[in-house]
């Protein structure tokens, strides 16, 4: 279990120290307090968060050579096989989502539908409901007495305003 202070953290896996303070203050990585006081973090912990060190300690190969790597090859056959997954999973949500979709703009066009036919059928119970009621209305209307409202003939007459042009020219 080798401990790092937070400078060398920073150096060695290049993350900026603001990160690590961050990372420290979400509760992803504890730090500890050794001898001199200092906060120190465990390598352990950088590495489950920020991943390997990015700073390595084996020999550097040159951009020319064309080794293949066997240890990367089986990593990258399950990285693609799990890709492939993800990939798959992803094309059957898209087709669920599609079906949803589709679901929800039929039940919409029923709902417009039930709506326009509701609209219908109160107006043609309206039609039906008047001759229930008879034809006697009139009659009706005839043996009450009738009262004649009138209306105030000595209110002024409101003129029209009129514009400018209307005063200057006439009319």
């Amino acid at each position: 279990m080798s401990l790092l202070t937070i400078v060398e953290a920073s150096k060695q896996f290049k993350v900026g120290r603001t990160t690590i303070y961050k990372a420290i203050k979400r509760g992803d990585l504890t730090p500890q307090k050794n001898h001199d006081g200092v906060q120190v973090i465990d390598a352990q912990d950088m590495i489950r968060v920020f991943g390997s060190s990015k700073k390595s300690v084996s020999h550097p190969v040159s951009e020319n050579s064309t080794q293949p790597v066997s240890g990367n090859s089986g990593n990258n056959e399950d990285l693609l096989r799990e890709l492939r997954e993800q990939v798959k999973e992803l094309k059957q949500d898209k087709e669920f989502l599609k079906q949803e979709i589709s679901s929800v703009r039929k039940d919409f066009d029923d709902y417009k539908l039930m709506i326009t036919y509701k609209g219908n059928l109160s107006s043609v119970e309206t039609v039906e409901t008047v001759p229930e009621t008879g034809g006697n209305s009139f009659d009706e209307q005839e043996k009450q007495p009738k009262e004649q409202v009138e209306t105030p003939q000595n209110e002024p007459q409101i003129e029209e305003k009129k514009g400018f042009f209307k005063r200057l020219f006439g009319g």
